[in-house]
This record gives C-alpha cells, structure tokens and sequence, in this order.
C-alpha cells in the first residue's frame, strides 16, 4: 500500500447474522486506495456477507459502515465506478460476446462503442482470452467465463473492487493472470477486497481481514 493512499472506508463492530448461524460477527477495518486486501475464514464465517455488506446489498444488523474520500463522493452508481462487483454467480449475458460483456459497463458510461471495445479486448487478452473475444460468452467455458466477469469489472477502473473467490474456476496458469491483473489495479490506485481460500491469493495481499479471530 502506498504511503499517499486514501481512506475509503471504516467499518466499527460491523455484524450481519443469518438464521442458519451463518454471517459476520462484529468485526472492524479500514480500507484504503492502492492495496489488495484478502478476507479470510471458514464456511459460514461472514466472507460473503462482507462483500455484500460493503457492496451495499443487504443492511448490517449492527456497527457501522462509513465510507469515505472518494468513495463516498461516487456514491452506489450503476456505472461501476464507484464500485465493481466479482460474485461467485457470473452474470454473463449469454447472447453477448465476451467483448461485448467486458465493454458493458464503459458503454454504460458514456464510451464509444470503439473505445469500449478497444479496452475490453485489451484486458481480456491480459486473462487469456484473446481468442474469444468475439465469442459469445454461452460459448465459453466457466472458467472463462469468470476471467471475462472479472475483466468486466476491471475494465471501468474502478475505486473499489469486490471480488468473491475469483480463482476458485482456474488453473495455475490463469490464476497466475488473474493476480497479475489484481496487482496492477492495486498499482493504479484502487482498492481490492478479496474474499478467498486461496493461498496464491493471500501470497501477494497487501493486508489480510481474518474473520475467525
């Protein structure tokens, strides 16, 4: 993390419990600009619900969420800028090709459609996916399909990414792509929250949110 990095987010006793038992304990951090930070815990420890919790989704049951700086100003916008979501559900557009998924959310934004693509096959060749970029993406395997869901939200540059269990679809190889593109978004500024059993995920953390202390 840098020594300029900003301040996005505090989070006090923040607590969301399910009926089955299952959520998030109180539990308090900050977030900040330039760093790739991983949650971390056992089933049914509260990582999800984190996300969901910071991503704005649901309502904590306790403690308190203030988000700040930049963050706050961009607000919960349909645009990703603000914040970028990765969840284990991909919602790809099946009739869309992958270019056309990833470019979404610039299209969104107001970019032309030749910008959008541009820079949507530029970070779908950086995962691997330089052949497919004119696929559409019910033609593509799930685990390019969760290399695309991610190019999608990387693609807006976004202040926040949220991003749940992001190699749990992939090889070595590929996740080997998926970190890189995580640590060069870090090095552009923004704010990676992980949620992951992975190990090569938690290797090349910034800072680790360990839910079972």
């Amino acid at each position: 993390m840098s020594s300029e990095a900003t301040l996005l987010a505090e989070a006090t006793d923040l607590a969301k419990q399910w009926a089955d038992g299952a959520g998030l304990k109180p539990f308090s951090f900050t977030l900040s600009s330039g760093e790739l930070v991983v949650v971390r815990g056992r089933s049914g420890s509260g990582k999800s619900t984190l996300l969901a919790l910071l991503a704005g989704w649901i309502d904590p049951d306790g403690g308190r969420l203030e988000r700040l700086g930049p963050w706050a100003e961009a607000g919960m916008d349909q645009t990703w800028k603000g914040t970028a979501i990765l969840p284990q559900v991909i919602a790809a557009i099946a009739e869309l090709t992958m270019t056309e998924n990833v470019a979404l959310p610039l299209r969104l934004s107001g970019s032309t459609r030749a910008d959008a693509d541009g820079r949507a096959r530029s970070v779908l060749q950086r995962l691997g996916l330089g052949d497919e970029v004119d696929r559409p993406a019910s033609d593509t395997s799930l685990g390019q399909q969760q290399r695309m869901a991610l190019a999608r939200a990387a693609v807006i540059d976004p202040i926040v990414l949220l991003a749940d269990e992001p190699t749990s679809h992939q090889d070595a190889g590929h996740i080997a792509a998926v970190l890189e593109l995580l640590r060069a978004m870090v090095t552009a500024g923004s704010c990676i929250v992980v949620a992951s059993h992975d190990h090569a995920v938690a290797d090349v953390a910034d800072r680790i949110l360990d839910l079972d202390r």
